[in-house]
């Protein structure tokens, strides 16, 4: 049975995309994008993530960073929320054209692990404050929403003991 000119137009179709949504390709960055996880806390930090709007995964299931580490994860655009155990939940997005939002509760008084969220760029452009608790009560902003922060090339959390 011989396939027929359409049948095999509309297979390539198909492979293209599912290669595209397998690989979460975007091809609309200018400028590769990072996130960068830093632990400070003391311990280990058994990390997990919830891809959200079709993101892919950002570093995937069973990563753990060892105290006094950091990892960075390149992407042109993530959204989604990271953890770790004994801290607050970190909910962002970072967007192929450097804007990003990002929150975390800044309200982290009885946890054992202190968490912040700094957005880099050079330079900054709007309202890009670090958001959450460093050690010591040193507490920021607890959310930057859309909109208003732009030219991010990293964000950065980091987590603290208390």
């Amino acid at each position: 049975m011989a396939i027929s000119k359409a049948q095999l137009a509309l297979l390539a179709v198909a492979m293209a995309a599912t290669a595209m949504s397998a690989a979460g390709a975007y091809t609309g960055c200018a400028k590769p994008r990072k996130v960068t996880v830093q632990n400070l806390c003391g311990r280990d930090l058994a990390l997990s993530e919830q891809p959200l709007a079709n993101s892919g995964q950002l570093f995937g299931a069973g990563f753990v960073l060892r105290h006094g580490t950091h990892a960075e994860f390149p992407t042109c655009l993530w959204t989604g929320r990271v953890s770790a155990p004994g801290a607050a939940l970190v909910e962002f997005h970072v967007g192929p054209d450097g804007g990003a939002w990002y929150q975390v509760d800044n309200k982290q008084a009885g946890a054992p692990v202190k968490v912040t969220v700094t957005p880099h760029g050079a330079p900054l452009q709007g309202h890009c404050p670090a958001a959450g608790c460093r050690d010591h009560g040193q507490c920021f902003a607890d959310a930057v929403p859309g909109g208003n922060c732009h030219a991010v090339d990293e964000l950065k959390i980091i987590y603290y003991s208390s």
